[in-house]
């Protein structure tokens, strides 16, 4: 078995997008007058798709709020992510993706954020030039990473990400399951996945045992 093509999930994972949806949420609460959310919170819910994220985060908020509360911040976020550029990236994720490349994988990103948010953050930190396709806007997963691999050879691929569904997509699929350690994964979602990374460089290693 040797690893050719690696998918990976991107908030939590590649981004440390929490920080720029706090700051959104916090501008909101002071510009706006929404509830004042906990960063933590934040933390717990990232990952979420649309309403069911601003649902978490502002429990009890009928649909019709959560829907301008969902413009406002999707738009404070925008701003703090252009902002921040490649400094809301994890510490050597950039290093890790060029690296890759130089050896020949190819990338891809497969993430339940809306297609908005992801590619702005993608361009924002200038890492949109490493990943061959980009998927986005779904909220299962596992389907969206059958529609990478589009019956290719399983054993040539691994997906790398923060969260239960990213491992569900990697068991779905057949394929190998990195977890994110440096990123959003939860200890206790350590055990769902194959391999776990102290370090985005720690994949190196992962990927000489897979050989």
């Amino acid at each position: 078995m040797k690893i050719k093509h690696i998918i990976f999930d991107m908030d939590g994972t590649l981004s440390d997008t929490a920080k720029a949806t706090y700051a959104a949420t916090t501008e909101g609460a002071k510009v706006h007058g929404f509830p004042e959310v906990d960063y933590m919170e934040i933390l717990t819910a990232m990952g979420l798709p649309g309403l069911e994220f601003y649902s978490r985060l502002y429990p009890g908020v009928s649909a019709t709020q959560l829907l301008a509360i969902e413009k406002q911040i999707d738009d404070g976020e925008e701003r703090m992510v252009k902002s921040l550029g490649a400094e809301i990236l994890f510490p050597e994720v950039c290093e890790m993706l060029e690296a890759l490349l130089k050896d020949g994988y190819s990338l891809y990103i497969a993430s339940t954020g809306s297609t908005r948010h992801v590619h702005t953050t993608l361009q924002a930190t200038g890492i949109e030039k490493y990943f061959s396709e980009i998927h986005s806007n779904r909220p299962e997963k596992v389907s969206m990473v059958k529609e990478i691999i589009a019956g290719r050879d399983a054993s040539e691929w691994a997906m790398v990400g923060d969260m239960f569904k990213d491992s569900d997509a990697a068991r779905g699929n057949g394929i190998i399951a990195i977890g994110a350690g440096f990123g959003y994964l939860a200890k206790e979602d350590e055990g769902l996945f194959d391999y776990v990374l102290k370090t985005p460089i720690d994949i190196f290693n992962v990927l000489r045992l897979c050989l």
